[in-house]
């Protein structure tokens, strides 16, 4: 068959890709760039499905779908492309089950109803974690101060030693569950306080109110993001259910094979896929040591999402926010462990049609999967009936996405890296290797792992290959715009930290007029 010769070949047709695609194509239309991706769709870990609603169908996530303001690149992006966003729902009642008798309780701020102290512990561990993270630079983590030792700690052995109250530890697994799919004890400290480097701050990551990472929903589903970029620089330019499984590099430049048998030459290859399927590719000559060692230790994770579409918002009537986080609870099936429920949120559309979209992640995903469809299902529901009660049965349509059984993903939302390896990881996902350049979320310095982290990182590497193909090209304003904002996202403090801040105040002083009340009683008696 004969080579198909072109200038740039990118990897991978997910956001960070198509957005390398478009950046190129939209400095020089000539450029000739060709796409080559392994599935039969667009979108990489974005996917939108059709689901029953109450006006017949309707569109909903079932991969990435989160954005905020605080996410300069992907709401840029999103403005360019003519897509909406809307508020993720937030207002009512909230609940929250931890604890070793997973006992359900419930609030209304953003603070979690946990007993003083527990509030004192949380407080804590949310000031010492956003105070280590302002230390890394994630586009050189390893160069932090004390960095071998924070890369010697799993985030649950530094769990552990700061925080005291079983509840703020089974809250914090619960959550960080299903934001890395993983569980902590298989995560670096280091790798996590970079995660939240990324994004500026601890808060950032874990909360919908405004100025966070959950803060919008895109209307019509986050895959159109793909599909509008596909529409942007053409069709015939993206190869699908193409994968690659060869690359070689030569003086000439790079040759690529694909299984199909087809071959490609060009002078600059963008490799924009997770770090675990880049190492099921046959490179000749062998990839740098640090990008193989850094792939090696950076698996994807296992992470199951589902969503249900009901008749009516029966949680909203209740004055309930849809918010669930909890540790599981009690599991109705022998070979789990615990139930299947991690994170809920309220998932009505943006025209109003009602749902509620969950997350199983780490053990709980790992475990559940070895469960039909069926049984997930059921267990699912009953959970979920558990905080807002016999409604959840009423439903019109339930849809999940097992991410680890994704071909040429394997898992999600993120890969994250163990202990050992944090050494590796700026060189190691970002610099080229020759006419070999690295794009994807996870190689990403601004909010790695979400969608902003794909587009920076596209951009990135679509600059890193226009400076040596058409140097002329490259603006200072494009070379700033990749960078991180460190100032603009460290300086951020929304009105819940100081809701926080106060309420521990308050909380501090109500103690000291209880003793101080309590010694006066006794001195009167």
């Amino acid at each position: 068959m004969a080579t198909r010769e072109t200038d740039v070949i990118i990897i991978g047709a997910g956001i960070s890709g198509l957005t390398a695609a478009k950046f190129l194509l939209s400095k020089d239309p000539n450029l000739h760039v060709l796409v080559l991706e392994a599935k039969d769709r667009v979108g990489g870990r974005t996917l939108s499905v059709e689901m029953k609603s109450n006006s017949g169908t309707e569109t909903w996530d079932l991969g990435g779908q989160w954005v905020g303001m605080c996410q300069p690149h992907i709401m840029a992006l999103l403005k360019e492309l003519g897509i909406e966003t809307y508020k993720q729902y937030i207002t009512g009642t909230k609940f929250m089950q931890v604890g070793s008798k997973n006992k359900i309780s419930t609030y209304q701020s953003d603070i979690p109803s946990l007993p003083l102290l527990g509030l004192l512990d949380m407080n804590k561990l949310i000031k010492l974690t956003d105070k280590l993270a302002d230390k890394v630079d994630p586009e050189d983590p390893f160069s932090c101060p004390n960095a071998e030792l924070y890369d010697a700690l799993t985030l649950e052995q530094f769990v552990d030693s700061h925080i005291w109250t079983h509840d703020v530890k089974d809250l914090l697994r619960a959550a960080l569950r299903t934001m890395f799919g993983t569980e902590l004890s298989q995560i670096s400290l280091l790798y996590y306080l970079t995660y939240v480097a990324s994004a500026g701050n601890l808060k950032n990551l874990l909360e919908a109110t405004q100025n966070t990472g959950q803060e919008y929903r895109i209307k019509g589903g986050s895959q159109q993001v793909s599909l509008k970029l596909l529409e942007s620089i053409g069709s015939s330019r993206v190869l699908l259910n193409e994968p690659v499984t060869r690359v070689e590099q030569n003086q000439d430049g790079v040759i690529v094979w694909s299984k199909n048998g087809c071959n490609y030459k060009c002078q600059k290859l963008i490799v924009s896929i997770p770090p675990f399927q880049i190492g099921k590719i046959q490179f000749s000559p062998v990839l740098p040591v640090e990008t193989r060692e850094i792939i090696k230790r950076m698996p994807p994770s296992s992470i199951i999402k589902f969503v249900v579409t009901y008749p009516e918002a029966f949680w909203r009537t209740a004055g309930c926010s849809g918010e669930v986080v909890s540790n599981g609870g009690e599991s109705s099936v022998m070979s789990c462990d615990i139930g299947p429920v991690g994170v809920v949120y309220d998932a009505t559309s943006c025209t109003g049609e009602p749902a509620l979209l969950g997350f199983i992640g780490g053990i709980q995903a790992v475990q559940w999967q070895s469960q039909n469809a069926e049984s997930r299902q059921s267990s699912v529901l009953k959970s979920l009936g558990e905080f807002f009660g016999e409604k959840v049965y009423t439903y019109l349509d339930y849809k999940e996405k097992v991410w680890d059984q994704e071909p040429y993903n394997e898992g999600g939302p993120v890969s994250c890296v163990g202990t050992g390896a944090m050494r590796y990881y700026a060189k190691g996902l970002r610099q080229p290797f020759d006419n070999i350049h690295f794009a994807g979320t996870e190689s990403a310095t601004v909010w790695c792992g979400f969608m902003n982290g794909a587009v920076q990182a596209g951009n990135r590497a679509a600059i890193e290959v226009l400076y040596d193909l058409r140097p002329q090209l490259v603006s200072a304003q494009d070379l700033k715009g990749i960078k991180r904002p460190r100032k603009q996202l460290a300086k951020v403090e929304t009105t819940g930290r100081k809701v926080i801040r106060w309420t521990f105040r308050l909380g501090a002083l109500t103690v000291l007029m209880f003793t101080v009340r309590k010694v006066y009683q006794q001195i009167s008696n």
